[in-house]
């Protein structure tokens, strides 16, 4: 396991029931949502997983892609050592890297075949996603590479409205994120040159999954 600084937003603090929050709320569909295109990862691939949280979604990744090797970069300390301790009865030895950090963290030479980000796009502002994070990825992955993404998109539904407003405000409190309100991370792709190949909307319009490739 190899350790950079911790950036933010962290969460440290509710891992120990962010999986049980999710489940709550959502029951299984997140978990669904993620691993729509899966299938698509090509065997041997160079994986960056960015946040990956708990690490389920990190145990589909090694059980259903083949992948030569993972870099898994998240921020939390508590998260990472809960989604290593997950993968630790799988013959994985020497293809996960396990990282804190964030995506400053990547090292020069590390470029990737395909870049997963599991509801991360959502923890940021659009200034940062547009100035920062988004541009970081881009420069890591490969030509033809793809780019799955998971995230939370602007409801129309009332309840939906109040449910994710309610969603920002606990993790402004409990991870110390900095948006106030959900970034439209689809514009701020496709305005970055991204092209998006593939979208199912999930969780009665509340999520999408997509695919994206430069």
């Amino acid at each position: 396991m190899e350790h950079s600084p911790a950036g933010k937003p962290n969460f440290d603090w509710v891992a120990p029931f962010y999986d049980f929050l999710a489940f709550l709320v959502f029951g299984h569909r997140l978990r669904r949502a993620q691993v729509i295109f899966l299938k698509q990862i090509p065997a041997n691939a160079q994986i960056l997983i960015l946040g990956g949280g708990t690490g389920w979604l990190l145990q589909q990744v090694l059980t259903h892609c083949q992948p030569n090797r993972v870099v898994y970069l998240e921020a939390s300390a508590n998260m990472l050592a809960l989604a290593s301790k997950r993968v630790i009865n799988h013959n994985v030895a020497g293809s996960v890297v396990f990282r804190v950090g964030d995506e400053t963290c990547l090292k020069p030479e590390e470029s990737f075949d395909v870049i997963i980000t599991p509801f991360v796009l959502d923890l940021f502002t659009e200034e940062y996603l547009q100035a920062a994070l988004i541009p970081q990825l881009q420069t890591v992955l490969n030509p033809d590479g793809l780019w799955f993404v998971t995230d939370f998109v602007n409801p129309r539904i009332g309840w939906q409205k109040l449910l994710l407003w309610t969603m920002i405000r606990f993790f402004r409190l409990t991870a110390g994120i900095e948006t106030a309100e959900l970034a439209d991370w689809q514009r701020l792709l496709a305005e970055s040159g991204l092209q998006r190949n593939q979208q199912e909307v999930q969780v009665s319009g509340m999520v999408s999954t997509e695919v994206w490739r430069l």
